[in-house]
C-alpha cells in the first residue's frame, strides 16, 4: 500500500498479519530485534504490535493446552467490506468456513477460511481498526506469497471470492506469477515442489527490511533459521526464514526504485 495515510485497505487486499505462538516470551524478542517492534505481552491472549508507533501485526498466545505440541505460524489476513458475503462464496469457490464471522469488539469482524488447496488465511472487515498501519516500509508487511499445491485450484477460488486477475502459473517449482486486484499488484502465486516435501499449502507474508543479508544474518544470531539464503527476484534481495518457533516468513530488502 503506497499511501500509508490511507485509512482502510482494498477490498479483497492483504491487510493484516497474525503471528500464533505458543510461546511470546521467546518469539516477542525475535521479532523485536529484528524488526524493532514493541514486544507483545507475555501472557495468554491476543496483543497488538507496533513499529514506530504505528500497528503492523498481532500475536496470539496460545493457552497451555493448545501450545504444548504447537508450532509459531503466521496467520495472513484478507480485506473485506462485508465478512458474511465473503463467507457465503467461500463454499462454492471450494474452500472452507474454518471460523464464522464473529465481532472483535469495535475493531472490527473476522472469520477463518482455507482456499481450496487448504491454505488458511483470514478475513477482516473493518470497524475503528483498518489493519495494518504501514504496509511497504522496513519493520511493515511489504508483500505476500501464496505457495500452493494446487495453482488451477487456487486461482479458481481467489478469483470468484476476491475478483483476482490471476494468470497461469507454469509447471514445476518457483514458476510464480503476480495476482492483480484492479490492475495493481496484490499477492504472488508459486507453485510448491518435490523440495518443499510433504509442506501443504499456506501464505507467507513478507517483511521489510533495509538490508535483507544483514537481516538474514541477525536472525540466525537471534535463534532463527534461514531457510532460503538471500537471492534476488524482480529487482529485491529477498530471504526465507524462520522464528525460533518455527513461523515461516520471508524479508525483503527495498526494490531498485524506492527511495527513503
Amino acid at each position: 500500500m503506497p499511501d500509508d495515510d490511507r485509512r482502510f485497505h482494498r477490498p479483497g487486499a492483504p491487510c493484516w498479519v497474525v503471528l500464533v505462538t505458543p510461546d511470546t516470551g521467546r518469539t516477542g524478542p525475535f521479532y523485536a530485534r529484528l524488526f524493532g517492534w514493541s514486544r507483545p505481552e507475555p501472557q495468554v491472549g491476543f496483543d497488538t504490535v507496533d513499529c514506530r508507533g504505528r500497528d503492523v501485526a498481532g500475536a496470539l498466545q496460545l493457552p497451555p493446552d493448545a501450545a504444548a505440541e504447537a508450532a509459531s505460524e503466521w496467520i495472513l489476513y484478507l480485506a473485506t467490506e462485508d465478512v458474511g458475503a465473503s463467507l457465503e462464496l467461500i463454499g462454492p469457490a471450494g474452500g472452507d468456513v474454518l471460523a464464522p464471522a464473529f465481532d472483535v469488539g469495535s475493531l472490527g469482524r473476522m472469520a477463518m477460511a482455507a482456499d481450496g488447496a487448504g491454505a488458511q488465511f483470514g478475513l477482516w472487515e473493518a470497524g475503528v481498526h483498518p489493519g495494518a498501519e504501514m504496509t511497504g516500509e522496513p519493520g511493515s508487511l511489504t508483500w505476500a506469497e501464496l505457495r500452493t499445491r494446487s495453482p488451477a485450484s487456487a486461482s479458481g477460488f481467489y478469483q470468484a471470492v476476491f475478483g483476482w486477475d490471476i494468470p497461469p502459473v507454469g509447471a514445476g517449482p518457483d514458476r510464480s506469477v503476480t495476482c492483480r486486484l484492479d490492475q495493481e499488484p496484490v499477492a504472488g502465486m508459486v507453485e510448491l515442489g518435490v523440495t518443499d516435501g510433504r509442506s501443504s499449502s499456506y501464505w507467507l507474508p513478507y517483511f521489510g527490511v533495509g538490508d535483507c543479508d544483514a537481516a538474514a544474518a541477525r536472525a540466525g544470531e537471534l535463534g532463527g533459521e534461514v531457510c532460503g539464503a538471500p537471492h534476488d527476484v524482480g529487482g529485491r534481495r529477498v530471504a526465507v526464514l524462520r522464528d525460533p518457533l518455527g513461523a515461516r516468513f520471508s524479508i525483503a530488502g527495498p526494490g531498485a526504485g524506492d527511495t527513503d
